[in-house]
Parts: structure tokens; sequence; C-alpha cells
């Protein structure tokens, strides 16, 4: 008996076919659809989800929908229109699926979950943590040990690897899909750096909820420890207090307890372990200022609370 190739396919088909409707959930369709038609035997208000990917869980506003079948499609009824949101969750860690919003009418059509395709950076460091950041300032992961693959789509990125304390790192890396990317950083200390700014300069802690505290902003560019100090134009102390810092911005909230108007010295001493850095700035007290914001606020929210109050008792005594 003489056999075509057409007669093959259509056995390889039927073959499949079964062994989809045996795996799958009952409640939805198999449908068998190849190119970038509508299946004509959906029904209305249906929807045919295309993964590209066989056997990959759907989920619907949050519900699971069910598998794809072997073609990487599954068909979905509705019971009216209206917007819905689908994802995939693929098996494969080089896939990923975004959320797709899609809207249901009463004539079917085709929604495409596009996967994305990523790829493995592998780095191999010096020192750790790594933080990896893209070029606006977006964290793209953090790689706590030696060899440890950080997920990333495909694609040419400029990124930034920093690890507290060091200097920053600027490269530009190709991430291939379904491939490990490795990528060897060395990193070198940075200087040790502290920078002391006090915001506002003048505040009057007089109780008027304005400008009642100031902060005490400490930049340093490493971790380090020491002490903060606040004197009088005498010498006395009025604020002492032990500090540790970590790279970046430290504020301390100073409410001028115990200290009278006048301007004051806030000295910062920090210790890297290697280096010792002392900063110095000014700050005044002045409570002669006093703006009644206090007051005002508390008239205008006693005035809110009393008409609220009578509206209420109108409408209870009006029923």
């Amino acid at each position: 008996m003489k056999v075509n190739g057409r007669t093959i396919v259509l056995f390889i088909l039927s073959i499949l076919t079964i062994g989809t409707l045996a795996f799958s959930e009952v409640s939805f369709q198999i449908i068998i659809n190849i190119g970038n038609a509508v299946p004509k035997d959906l029904p209305e208000y249906s929807v045919l989800l295309y993964a590209g990917e066989s056997h990959v869980p759907i989920f619907i506003d949050g519900q699971y929908a069910g598998e794809t079948n072997v073609f990487g499609q599954l068909a979905v009824t509705f019971t009216g229109g209206g917007q819905h949101i689908a994802w995939a969750k693929s098996s494969d860690w080089y896939r990923s699926y975004e959320q797709v919003i899609f809207f249901v009418e009463k004539e079917p059509k085709i929604v495409y979950l596009t996967p994305t395709l990523r790829g493995k950076l592998t780095i191999f460091s010096n020192k750790y943590p790594v933080y990896v950041y893209l070029k606006d300032s977006v964290l793209l992961g953090t790689v706590e040990k030696d060899s440890e693959p950080l997920i990333v789509p495909q694609g040419n990125y400029d990124l930034i690897f920093w690890v507290p304390g060091y200097e920053n790192i600027k490269k530009n890396v190709n991430i291939q899909s379904k491939q490990e990317n490795p990528i060897w950083l060395e990193f070198v200390e940075s200087p040790f750096n502290v920078e002391l700014r006090i915001v506002p300069e003048t505040f009057s802690p007089n109780g008027d909820w304005t400008d009642d505290t100031t902060i005490i902003k400490i930049y340093s560019s490493k971790e380090a420890t020491g002490t903060i100090q606040i004197k009088d134009f005498s010498g006395k102390i009025v604020y002492n207090e032990a500090i540790h810092v970590k790279p970046g911005l430290t504020e301390i909230t100073w409410n001028g307890s115990g200290a009278s108007d006048g301007t004051y010295t806030a000295s910062v001493l920090l210790y890297d372990g290697i280096e010792t850095i002392t900063k110095e700035a000014k700050v005044t007290i002045d409570t002669s200022k006093y703006t009644y914001e206090k007051e005002i606020i508390l008239s205008i929210t006693g005035a809110f609370l009393a008409l609220l109050g009578y509206l209420i008792y109108q409408d209870v005594t009006s029923n």
C-alpha cells in the first residue's frame, strides 16, 4: 500500500490530538489551529490564547484557566463580553510572559501571549554582594555569591555594578538567550569621604509646628562608626551620640532639647577602620519666630468637626 506525505501528517495530528484530549482540562475546548486565522468552530465570546509553548499554565484574572495543548494554544469561552488579563507561566527559565490585557467580544478572536527570551548573567567578583543596575538607576538584581547567575532578558545593556564602599564598575553587556553570559569584576575600594549638611540651618523649637526640628544629614562613602556632638559658643556639649553610618545618607533629627537661642556647632567624627574624618556645620536656634500655624490648623479642624457633628445631628433628628 502506498502512503503519501499528506496521510502521514494527518495520522500524526490525530495521535497528538488524542494525547492532548487525554490530559487537557475537560472544561476547555481543544482547537487545532495552524496560522493566524481564527478557527471557524470557536463558539461566540471565545478566545484562542496562543503562547507558542505546549503545556504552559494559563491564568486569566488571577485564576487558573488550563494548559496549552501541543500547539501552544488554549481555547476559552466566556459567558459574555468584557476586559480580562491573561498571562502564562513557562516551565523554562529562559522564557517569561508578561500580562496581556484583552477584550472579549461576540466574535471569537486570537490573543497572543508573547514570551520574552532570557539569558543568565553569571558574575565572578572579588567582592559581594554585587548590586546590578540599569543605566537609569533601576535595580536589575543582586548577586550574593561567586558565580551566582542573574536571569536577564536578552539584549544589549549598559550596566552599573556596585558594591558598598567600592567604586562603581560600568560595562556594556550583551545577554544571549538560553545561555550563560559570564562577566568578571574587580572592584577597587573607594576613598573615604564625609560631608555634613544641616537642613534647615535655622530652626525654632517653640511648638508652633513650623521648623520645630532640624535634620542633620551625614553623607559617607563608606560604612563607619563615630560620634556626633553639638556644642554652644562656649564649647559646652548640648547633644552627644554614638553613630554608625552606612554608605550613602544618614539622617539625624535634633529638636534642640535643653538648648537656648543661639548659634551652635555640630561636629561629626567618623572612622572607617583606617582613616578618621571630622566635619563641622553651624546651626541656629531662634524661638522668636512663631507662626501660629498650630492654632490655625487646630481652629480649622475644630470648626470642621463641629460642622460635621451638626450635620449628623440634623440628619438624625430629621429622621
